[in-house]
């Protein structure tokens, strides 16, 4: 009977080893699936946003006036702006060269680039969890809605960041779990792309370098003693970037003279309702329809319970250990995530002009991570089997939620629903209206419809239109060169100017609209209504003007301006 049981055993064993591989490997096929078929349902709505398309001139390669590009080396574009790199631009370049922009070659590179994002989050939680935890927890990020729907507009931007974010960290455990330090080359070169890619990364890396040099000095000093310049060369390059970068970032910070004011209690409760409305999803669905969100998360309650869970988890590790150095590996690894979603904060706190879910993201998924530690830590205080369980409660509630909300926004999300206008899917009805029309000029009136209207034009269009919404916004403050900008609009031509309907869009178009009509008055132009678009609800989301300039007097524009 003896072999007859061993082979029972050996039978057993083998089935729980096959299914102890097979079982993570299925749930990340589920959670890889279900993200790719919601980021990808109704691919073209909302509509592209004036955010979303900053670095499409710059992947393009014309030299007509497209915006965002702050500067070029030997005509290839560096900078977007004053704080974003062109690293996506580069990466888009053949693909626009291929197949043109739309709303598919914009969003389906950053959707399947994500699948990369949550790969990168399995491979980080295994310092931290089994296979099977792991795996429950990119399924948990696989149906959040936040992650869905910020990596589908990747407003911000925020795909290449967690991209680079969670290969620098991976990176990092990597070469503290082996005492390998030619992994930290990789980390250098992805936290390198990172600030390239935005200055705001610089949180990231500064949470990384002061969290890993507290909780891994003994890994640390072992490869200081095994080979030092080994050690001091990526670390003296990852100073480097990271003194450069604050140099950079605080030139940029003096620019924003009209950075917004908080008195220090005011910023912190401005910042925990950033943090807890980009959480459980309630601001950016208000930020894209102007309304709020009827279903209710559990993301920040869960979130909140995993942070004590990882707090009391880490302190009893502590004290078992006789100091933090000396704690489990696992345990470390936990606090280090926990440190850096914290330092992560303190910075976002202290950057007055962080203010949007796309700045919040610069702490995920740290926060995920803390949350199944916390809960994987107090529940395996009471053994195994209650540590198996706290982790399948806590992934199921989190599950529920996310589908839940996530069913919200995939109702209210579709190319008939209601959008703010920069987020409406008719944009691209005005777009091909403007394609086709033999415009001389197209001048944008209000804030955002130039880099769309750009963005997804033809050559012809691209050539013609402009961006005058700064200067009918201050039209009474007018330098000499931007009157001439407006002039040289209007003169001679017959053009078309675009504004937002009645309503208008309710972000930076301050009187523009009344400003170019009184603009038009001065010049002895009739502005014609041509064309009005509107939402399947019938809301007027774009208007139309036809400016016929072409028999207006140089003397009567003269003398008309200077009365």
């Amino acid at each position: 009977m003896l072999p007859i049981v061993s082979g029972e055993a050996r039978t057993l064993g083998e089935t729980r080893t096959r299914l102890a591989t097979w079982m993570p490997r299925l749930i990340l096929l589920a959670a890889g699936a279900y993200f790719v078929v919601m980021a990808g349902r109704w691919i073209a709505s909302p509509g592209l946003e004036y955010d979303e398309l900053l670095f499409v001139n710059a992947a393009t390669g014309e030299p007509t006036n497209g915006m965002f590009v702050r500067r070029r080396i030997l005509g290839v574009p560096v900078l977007i702006n004053g704080y974003t790199g062109a690293l996506k631009a580069y990466l888009y370049y053949p693909i626009f060269q291929i197949f043109g922009v739309s709303p598919q070659t914009v969003r389906w590179p950053v959707i399947l680039a994500s699948l990369v994002t949550l790969m990168l989050t399995y491979r980080v939680a295994r310092f931290s969890f089994s296979r099977p935890v792991s795996a429950i927890v990119v399924l948990v990020m696989s149906v959040d809605p936040i992650f869905i729907y910020l990596s589908k507009f990747d407003y911000g931007p925020v795909v290449l960041m967690m991209i680079l974010k969670l290969t620098a960290l991976l990176f990092a455990l990597r070469a503290v779990s082996t005492g390998s330090s030619r992994y930290l080359w990789g980390m250098v070169a992805a936290c390198a792309l990172g600030v390239f890619d935005k200055l705001n990364f610089l949180w990231f890396l500064f949470a990384l370098a002061t969290a890993g040099g507290m909780l891994f000095r003994t890994e640390l000093r072992e490869m200081w003693q095994r080979d030092r310049a080994r050690l001091v060369r990526p670390l003296t390059m990852l100073a480097f970037i990271g003194l450069a970068t604050l140099v950079r970032s605080i030139h940029v910070a003096a620019g924003w003279d009209k950075a917004l004011s908080f008195t220090p209690l005011e910023r912190f409760r401005f910042v925990t309702n950033l943090y807890a409305s980009t959480m459980n999803g309630q601001l950016l669905y208000l930020w894209v329809t102007k309304r709020t969100l009827a279903a209710e998360s559990l993301m920040n309650p869960i979130l909140t319970l995993g942070v004590a869970g990882t707090v009391v988890a880490s302190l009893r590790a502590a004290r078992r250990a006789g100091r933090v150095e000396r704690m489990p590996f696992q345990a470390r690894v936990l606090l280090c995530h926990l440190l850096i979603c914290a330092l992560i904060a303190l910075q976002i706190l202290f950057t007055t002009m962080a203010y949007g879910p796309h700045h919040i993201m610069v702490l995920y998924p740290f926060q995920l991570f803390v949350a199944f530690g916390g809960v994987v830590g107090v529940a395996g205080m009471f053994g195994a089997v209650a540590g198996m369980l706290g982790t399948a409660v806590i992934a199921a509630i989190l599950a529920a939620s996310g589908l839940n909300v996530g069913a919200a926004y995939d109702r209210n999300f579709r190319p008939t629903a209601e959008f703010v206008p920069h987020w409406s899917p008719v944009i691209y009805q005005l777009v091909d209206f403007l394609n086709q029309h033999p415009a001389e000029r197209i001048t944008s009136v209000d804030w955002g419809l130039h880099n769309q209207i750009w963005a997804l034009g033809t050559s012809r269009t691209r050539a013609v239109a402009r961006d005058r919404w700064f200067q009918f916004r201050w039209l009474g403050d007018l330098s000499g060169q931007e009157r001439n900008d407006l002039l040289r609009d209007f003169e001679g031509v017959r053009g078309l100017a675009i504004t937002y309907g009645p309503g208008g869009d309710g972000f930076n178009n301050f009187g523009t609209k009344p400003n170019f009509l009184k603009w038009c008055a001065a010049l002895g132009i009739v502005p014609k209504l041509e064309r009005v678009f509107t939402s399947p609800a019938g809301t007027v989301i774009y208007e139309v003007y036809s400016v016929d300039g072409s028999r207006t007097s140089t003397s009567r524009r003269t003398s008309s301006l200077n009365q």
